[in-house]
């Protein structure tokens, strides 16, 4: 079934989910609006400015979900066989060595996950809590 789903690393939180539950609440609905029709659409419509596909061979199975608000916020992910949606990892970007080491990280989260494919968990998003 197509979804969204983190690695959940035993004893500790998903890098993405706790990184997308920090964001500020405007930036992170943004971010949610992109990232929710991810297992619907097909990947030759991720394309730039929302979304970009890393053409270099070693990163080639990884796509990168763009917004800005402010801050310049990236969530890598890919997409695996059956069409879910695996998140690997978010970040601010304020430089541009930023994506490289985020780009490392996502490669070291999907080679975990490939280890162990039964620590993928499926991605509910948080609601706020009413004021």
């Amino acid at each position: 079934m197509k979804g969204i789903s983190i690695y959940q690393p035993p004893g500790k939180p998903a890098q993405a989910a706790f990184f997308i539950e920090g964001l500020e609440p405007k930036l992170r609905e943004k971010l949610l609006r992109q990232i929710i029709p991810l297992p619907r659409m097909p990947p030759s419509v991720l394309r730039e400015p929302h979304y970009k596909h890393f053409t270099l061979e070693r990163y080639r199975a990884l796509y990168e979900v763009r917004e800005k608000s402010g801050i310049v916020v990236r969530i890598i992910f890919t997409i695996l066989p059956g069409g879910e949606v695996l998140l690997l990892h978010g970040f601010v970007k304020k430089q541009s060595r930023d994506t490289m080491r985020a780009l490392e990280q996502s490669l070291r989260i999907l080679a975990e996950f490939r280890a162990h494919p039964e620590l993928a968990v499926e991605y509910t998003i948080k609601e706020e809590e009413p004021q």
